[in-house]
This record gives structure tokens, sequence and C-alpha cells, in this order.
């Protein structure tokens, strides 16, 4: 809309001007601010769409202190552009809280997205009653002489003592937990990594000297040492981002490479359900080519779907007030959509394998009796559950703020994951315990210098922890090479 008005203020017989005169947006001037004797001029201009052109604003970049003060969270301009010019300029108040002032009222032209944020309880909506400033030369945004007097989500009134370009600028903050609730959770996730970095760092020394032993050299300890090396990386890179602000160059680069590792461990989680698959229920391809295959997914996959990600939207890692990844724009789905498949294909894994366990369970229930079954089932699923990664559902939950308790789920299982590999990849698993026995024995002999002592071979009795006389519980797997079954030890899953 345009308007151009010359008059005289002894002809405004009504106490304001008001431009446009018709409609839900407008300017209105007190006549009392008009010169009495002197002829006005007015030009008045209501952009409709102009405000597409002024989104993700960063406040820093505004002379709005409000604003400045959440840095990280973009601004957007939620509703038409108006403008208004008077020669002479119209006599108003220095105090905002004096008069006369001019009246700006505005509708809001939110869009689905901005209204959704706006509707969800854990964010804060500030809006701003805003104009271009040309004072340094190019347009900045700021506040200054004007005050958001009344307004809801639909619309806002303004008061201001100048006339120039004004439009409601909106910032969308997530409520900050209280300071109790902050402090408990970051103290678990201090401690909490430190003893995961600790407890990987151990899994991944014992793999390493382990390596000799036959039975730890396997590809299912291969799959957990890549699994564990993701963690570590991932957990070190974790407490490292909270030493950095975000919109730093640091903090991107940590934000990118947080994303790479944690979406790794996640690869590394779904190549343990397949090979756990391929032992319990099927066999497929050769152990070459199933090598290949895992780090295609365990480190391709990831790095693929980074490189997508960044190079499409740079700035949406580490700017919304932490070193990750956004949740304004949808990148966080470059992380959540991968993450939800992992845990519904594992979940799914882990009850078909389950049911195979059951069944046999049930089996062994004519030998060992009810007590023995229903242990080796309970102790199957305790092992698969947290190495699947089906605790990460807490994880999804957390994302709404005021789901306190997921959070806190979240923050123990997350960064105990370390503690669980550990324990049930080394403290809990009679492969490990076995080789590593069978290792200290060696070590002992080799110190004693006792060339006479023959070490015996490291049977399957002692790999299994079985007592003689006693058989272990086993499936058959088929190999493709000797045209019968192989027998796998469920106790060293």
């Amino acid at each position: 809309d345009y308007s151009l008005v010359k008059m005289h203020p002894q002809s405004l017989n009504l106490s304001h001007y008001r431009f446009p005169s018709r409609g839900q947006s407008y300017i209105s001037i007190p006549s009392e601010a008009f010169h009495e004797k002197a002829w006005i001029t007015i030009v008045g201009l209501l952009y409709h769409n102009m405000h597409h052109f002024f989104h993700n604003i960063n406040p820093t970049d505004t002379k709005i202190a409000e604003a400045a003060a959440y840095k990280g969270f973009m601004i957007s301009a939620t509703s038409s552009l108006i403008s208004i010019k008077v020669e002479p300029p119209p006599k108003l108040s220095h105090n905002l809280s004096g008069s006369p002032l001019i009246t700006i009222q505005l509708t809001h032209k939110l869009t689905p997205k901005q209204y959704s944020q706006a509707l969800n309880e854990s964010n804060r909506v500030h809006l701003y009653c805003a104009f271009l400033d040309y004072s340094n030369g190019t347009g900045v945004w700021s506040n200054e002489g004007c005050v958001r007097e009344s307004g809801d989500l639909n619309y806002s009134v303004c008061l201001c003592n100048h006339l120039t370009n004004f439009a409601i600028l909106m910032q969308v903050v997530p409520l900050k937990l209280p300071r109790e609730h902050q402090v408990a959770l970051s103290s678990i996730t201090y401690i909490g990594c430190a003893l995961s970095i600790f407890c990987l760092t151990i899994t991944l020394v014992t793999f390493a000297i382990l390596s000799s032993v036959s039975t730890i050299r396997n590809q299912r300890y291969h799959i957990h040492a890549n699994l564990s090396f993701a963690v570590l990386v991932a957990q070190i890179l974790l407490l490292t981002s909270f030493q950095f602000s975000p919109g730093t160059v640091p903090c991107k680069i940590l934000a990118i490479l947080l994303h790479f590792f944690f979406l790794s461990a996640f690869a590394w989680m779904l190549v343990e359900g397949f090979h756990l698959y391929s032992m319990v229920i099927k066999v497929f391809g050769s152990e070459e080519s199933k090598h290949l295959y895992y780090y295609g997914i365990g480190w391709g996959c990831p790095l693929v779907i980074c490189v997508i990600s960044a190079t499409s939207s740079l700035d949406s890692y580490g700017e919304s007030g932490n070193c990750w990844l956004s949740l304004e724009n949808g990148a966080i789905w470059a992380f959540v959509a991968p993450a939800l498949f992992v845990i519904l294909v594992n979940i799914g894994i882990l009850i078909a394998v389950t049911r195979v366990i059951s069944r046999i369970s049930a089996d062994n229930y004519k030998v060992h009796g009810d007590a023995n079954a229903f242990k080796l089932t309970a102790k199957a699923v305790a092992v698969l559950l947290p190495i699947l990664g089906s605790s990460w559902i807490f994880g999804i939950l957390a994302v709404n703020a005021h789901a306190l308790v997921f959070q806190y789920i979240f923050a123990v299982f997350n960064s105990l994951q370390g503690f669980f590999m550990f324990l049930f990849h080394c403290l809990l698993n009679s492969e490990v315990r076995a080789a590593f026995k069978h290792k200290t024995k060696v070590w002992s002999l080799t110190s004693s210098s006792t060339r006479n002592i023959n070490v015996k071979p490291f049977n399957s009795d002692i790999m299994t922890g079985n007592r003689p006389g006693t058989t272990p519980t086993k499936l058959n797997t088929w190999d493709k090479s000797t045209n019968s079954a192989n027998r796998i030890d469920l106790s060293a899953v």
C-alpha cells in the first residue's frame, strides 16, 4: 500500500492521523504532534511481503540488546514492513512513558514452523518492535525508542518516539532448566563420560593384549573394538565441546566430528546386530566379504551422511546454543533419522534372536531345569539390549525439554555406555576372562624362565569356563566349506 498526503493540521478533524486508513496493520500519529501552522506532507508505505527477506538474522548483528543476550538463536521478521515519513517531522516525546507517541499495530505472519515453535511450552517467544537504522550507512535492526505495549501471537502494538521503517521481529529461545538440574545433569555427564573413557580405553587395551589368542582374534571382537573406538572418540569430543562457545570455528568443527563419530557408533551398533543375526540365525557370505561390508557400514555410511549434511547446511552446525546440530531447520534429522533406523532394526534383530534363544532355552529345560533356561535367556537379553543401542530411545524422548526424567535417563545411559561395553565385553565375558587367565599363565611361565614346562594348549573347556562333565548350550550355524554345523557358545556372546 502507498499513500501521499499534503494537508494543513487544522484540516485534521480527527484526534490522530492513520496510515493506512483501513486494515489491522497501521501507524497512528496523534494530531497534537503536528505543527499547527505549517503544511505537512505525509508519505506512507506498507510492504506486505518484505518480511520474507529478513530471516535468520544473527542477534549479534542487531542493536537489540535483549536479543543479543541469546547468542546463537536467530531472529526473523514476522510482520509486514511499514514506513512513514512526515515533513516537517512531528513533535514526539523523548520519553517512552510520556506523550505524544506514535502507535504502530502490526499483525503477525507466522509460518507453520514458527507457529509450532511458539506454541511449544518448552520455548520462550521474544517479540521485538524494531526498525531499520541507517545511521551507519547500512540498515541494522534496532529497537531504540520503541517498546512493545501489548499483543499476543497474532498481533503486536508498539509505541515509538520516531518515524522510520517498522516491523515485528521474533526470536524463539528454548527454556533453560533450573540451575539445580543443570548442575546435576552436567555432573552426571562429566563423571559418566570420564568413567566411560577410562573403561573404553581399558577395553581396547584388553583386546590389543589378548589379540594373539585365537578366540579373541575373531571378527566379533574386531567389531567390538571398532564400536568401542567410535564411542571413545565421541565421548572425548563431547567433553571437549563444552569448552567452546557456539558460533566459533572450533565449535563448528567439533559439531561435525561429533556428528560423524556418534553416527559411526550407531553404525557399528548396527553391524553388531547384523553379525549377531548371521551367527545365530543365518550365515551369509565369507568372512572377507563380511569384513568389507562391515567397514563400509561402520565408517563409510556415516562419512557420506556427514559430508552431505555439512556441505548442504554448514550453518546448522555449532550455532544453536551448543556444539551440535541445530534443531531449528531440520538438520538434526541427519542424526536422528539414522539413529532411529538403527534402533528399529536392532530391536527387530533383538526380538528375533531372543525368540531363538528362548526356544533353545525351552529345550534345555528338560536337561537343566527351569532356572537354567531362565538365566540363559535373561543373560542374552541383558547383554544385547545395551549393546544394540535400545537405550538411545531415551535420547530421542529427551529432545522435549519437559521430559526431564528422560534427560536424566539419557545422561546416565549415554555417559556410561563405555562402562556397559567394558562390563559386557570384558568383565562378564567368559571368553575374555578365560583368555586373560591363559595369557597370565603364559606370562608367568615366561617370566619364570622354566623351559622344561610345556604350556598346555588353550582348550575349549578353559575357553567356555565350564566345569568338567558339563556341556555348554550351543547354537548351530551352517559352515559352507565343510557342509556341517559349527558350534557357537552362547555364553560368550
